[in-house]
């Protein structure tokens, strides 16, 4: 029974002996056919295609496309906007850090408001301050105010109290009002019987008089008693009852409202009160931050050694935002673009060699700074984009450059120079990264011969060891007739 082999599942070991005897196989029967049948179809032609081992040069590089810009540029203007009052630059002018460019008209009103804002961060700071000096006598005012609205909350609850039915006088009290009462209604029939006695004579008669006087004190008196009896007897009206309520009510909520603010207060100041004071410090800081950067920057200097590449305002010409340009020109970039096929021939610090279309028979040379961590995509083309440092002291010249300058760039993604090389045709890839070639011996004999492969093109390989200059190694067999 046959059973199919899977050369899959062998191990690498496996593999590699299996295709080193398949190659030896080839070999063998190259050898032998050459031997074999040789001599009869010498005549005719030789069957196998040759070359000489040399030495040469082999460069691995990806073409592209950059565009020449500078690592460090600076978009310069007055931090708000106002008149030009002083330029003292133009482009293309040399300037050192530090020079002053241009100078902002009306700085007065700047200076008057960083004063201003000074002030008021200075307020917001003492009335912060005072928060955590007063803390002391503002918790013992607040316990103060706690006491009185807790006593004011106990008088209004005894006069609400008293003033409900059943609660306005004990028993004996009341038994004693009645007791009043029927006294002064005694003392009110005494009067009123003296002062019949005068009925029927004249008003004008001082007896009747004196008993009139006595008989309407002894009724007030009367009235009086019957009131206060039934004050106590009775319960408050509608009105009045709710008038009761209410202001105990009231007298509740100033208790409650005296807690909260004793509470928020008897560890330190009133954390909202700390809130409101923090917040105003901090916009009164922020706002002086920006008052002082304003008067600040009404003044421009030059950040760094280097040259004006633009301005575009006038002396006297209100501006707002950016309007003078310095660069650092002592390092040129060139920001350039590759196909993504080649993303695996550029990587950091690969050499470079730069072409301008302006300057074609001048090379520059650089090393990759930069890549980008995405492609980039300008419509349906998606490229590789990198920034590459140009090298100052191998490109004299550059000082004639000019931004925005256009080049062909060729990326080195491996170099190998006075390396031994042989057509990539006479490689046989035993297993990945595994070679040999067919070297002709002494009597011209193909022998098979492994080798060390180093960088290869699509034309050439280098071969790091197993050859030596000058050997004859086989690059195909062709029909003969």
């Amino acid at each position: 029974m046959l059973r199919k082999l899977d050369i899959r599942k062998w191990s690498r070991k496996q593999q590699l002996i299996s295709a080193g005897v398949v190659v030896l196989l080839i070999a063998v029967a190259v050898t032998l056919s050459l031997t074999v049948f040789g001599q009869s179809e010498a005549a005719e032609t030789d069957q196998l295609q040759t070359a000489r081992v040399r030495r040469g040069d082999l460069v691995i590089y990806a073409s592209g496309s950059g565009t020449l810009t500078t690592g460090h540029q600076y978009e310069l203007g007055f931090a708000a906007s106002g008149p030009v009052a002083e330029l003292n630059v133009q482009a293309g002018d040399t300037v050192e850090a530090g020079d002053v460019l241009a100078v902002q008209g009306e700085r007065e009103q700047l200076q008057a408001s960083v004063a201003a804002d000074q002030l008021t961060l200075l307020d917001a700071q003492n009335a912060l301050d005072e928060l955590y000096d007063n803390a002391d006598l503002v918790t013992a005012q607040a316990l103060l105010d706690l006491a009185d609205a807790q006593d004011a909350l106990q008088s209004a609850e005894y006069t609400w109290s008293v003033q409900q039915a059943g609660n306005r006088a004990s028993q004996a009290t009341i038994d004693a009002a009645e007791a009043n009462l029927i006294l002064a209604e005694i003392e009110l029939k005494r009067a009123k019987a003296q002062y019949d006695k005068y009925s029927n004579t004249s008003d004008t008669n001082r007896a009747k008089a004196i008993a009139l006087s006595q008989y309407a004190a002894t009724q007030n008196h009367y009235n009086s008693v019957l009131r206060e009896l039934n004050w106590y007897k009775g319960e408050p009206t509608e009105i009045q009852q709710a008038q009761l309520d209410a202001e105990l009510a009231m007298a509740k909520a100033q208790v409650n409202q005296a807690e909260r603010a004793y509470e928020r207060v008897k560890d330190g100041p009133d954390p909202n009160e700390v809130e409101k004071a923090q917040l105003q410090l901090d916009n009164a800081k922020a706002r002086l931050a920006v008052s002082q950067r304003n008067l600040d920057e009404s003044i421009i200097t030059s950040p760094v050694d280097g040259t004006v590449m633009a301005v575009t305002a006038e002396s006297g010409q209100t501006v707002s935002g950016t309007f003078i340009t310095v660069a650092d020109l002592s390092q040129l970039y060139l920001e350039i673009y590759l196909d993504e096929t080649d993303l695996d021939k550029i990587d950091l610090d690969y050499e470079v060699e730069v072409t301008f279309d302006a300057l074609p028979d001048l090379m520059y040379t650089g090393h990759v700074l930069q890549l980008d961590p995405e492609l980039y995509s300008e419509g349906p083309i998606s490229t590789v984009r990198g920034l590459v440092l140009l090298d100052g002291e191998d490109n004299p010249g550059l000082d004639h450059l000019l931004i925005g300058m256009n080049a062909a760039v060729d990326v080195i993604a491996g170099k190998a120079i006075g390396a031994v090389l042989v057509p990539v045709e006479a490689l046989r890839e035993l297993s990945p990264g595994e070679y040999a070639v067919f070297v002709l011996d002494e009597n011209g004999e193909p022998r098979l011969r492994t080798v060390e492969v180093g960088i290869m093109d699509y034309t050439y390989a280098e071969i790091t060891s197993g050859l030596e200059v000058g050997e004859v190694v086989t690059t195909g067999i062709v029909e003969t007739r």
